[in-house]
């Protein structure tokens, strides 16, 4: 694509923070008034347990995200459980730093566009009517002469 650039969104900032307030070597991350829920948690979103480096997506299921609790299953850590002031982070997929969105940077303007609205890799503001006849001067103007 001529003159633009593509600028991604990455899922690397996450999507709320808080620290475990239940027992230790739970299986259940506890978090009282987190309203997990009402803040977008739903099932599938990574949660990790930043405190022994353990991960895991929120199961599926009606009530494992309930305004103050998640049933999630943890690996790749220390302990893999949830132990009373663990700290956590949800993010916003299932997966940190997967590509959220993405949108293109038009190096010559600045000015963002995506690729839906681009003619030919040109904005529409930037494509001139006689842009593919090799002939013309610009918008307008008169044919240029073929020297014999």
């Amino acid at each position: 694509m001529p003159g633009a650039v593509r600028e991604s969104h990455i899922d690397d900032d996450y999507l709320m923070t808080g620290t475990h307030k239940g027992s230790d070597n739970a299986s259940v991350l506890f978090d009282r008034g987190a309203d997990f829920r009402s803040n977008g948690c739903i099932e599938g979103l990574l949660v990790k347990n930043t405190t022994d480096g353990s991960s895991g997506t929120i199961a599926a299921g009606v009530l494992n995200a309930t305004e103050d609790t998640l049933t999630v299953t943890l690996t790749g850590g220390t302990g893999n459980d949830w132990d009373n002031g663990d700290t956590y982070e949800i993010y916003k997929t299932g997966t940190e730093d997967s590509d959220i969105s993405h949108i293109y940077t038009d190096r010559r303007f600045g000015s963002k566009v995506t690729y839906d609205n681009l003619i030919k890799g040109y904005l529409p503001d930037d494509l001139d009517v006689d842009h593919e006849n090799i002939h013309m001067f610009g918008p307008g103007q008169p044919e240029k002469t073929r020297k014999a």
